[in-house]
């Protein structure tokens, strides 16, 4: 007995030395990042598919409307061989009133269709959540694919 109390008494003072040195979360994208930007853009049904995003940009200086950032996420078609793909790299960007431009996005999955890549997708600059379609959000993309103005749905989140 008086050893079972011995080693509870040794795992509370354990967990409460490593309670104490915890390092606290961060959420930290990078110095100076002025934007980050999560997309979900999908189209419904057997030969849909989407396009998933994060986006972390940074101005090219303090307060400047213009930068460089990465992305990483993928896209993909559906069909029998189509499957989602890795993608990632480097884009650049800017803010022109209430617009927020982001350029040289490359999706893989969809790389063999003519006049995809690269992406430019325009947002709202202003942070907050945004759900529309999914031509409005990737209206290159649609086009080149055939895709409707209002078909599928897009949740798009841009925070600081």
């Amino acid at each position: 007995m008086r050893i079972a109390r011995h080693i509870l008494g040794l795992t509370a003072v354990g967990a409460a030395v490593m309670a104490l040195s915890a390092i606290p979360a961060s959420a930290d994208y990078g110095a100076g990042s002025a934007y980050e930007v999560e997309i979900s853009a999908n189209l419904p049904g057997s030969q849909g598919g989407g396009i998933w995003l994060w986006l972390e940009l940074t101005p090219s200086s303090p307060g400047a409307s213009s930068g460089t950032g990465e992305y990483s996420g993928s896209d993909c078609g559906r069909g029998k061989t189509e499957h989602a793909v890795h993608d990632s790299g480097q884009v650049t960007w800017s803010v022109s009133g209430s617009t927020l431009t982001i350029s040289d996005i490359t999706l893989n999955g969809l790389a063999s269709v003519p006049g995809i890549n690269p992406v430019t997708i325009e947002l709202p600059s202003a942070y907050g959540h945004q759900t529309t379609d999914f031509a409005s959000t990737f209206p290159t993309v649609a086009s080149a694919l055939g895709i409707p103005s209002g078909a599928g749905f897009a949740q798009v989140q841009i925070a600081p």
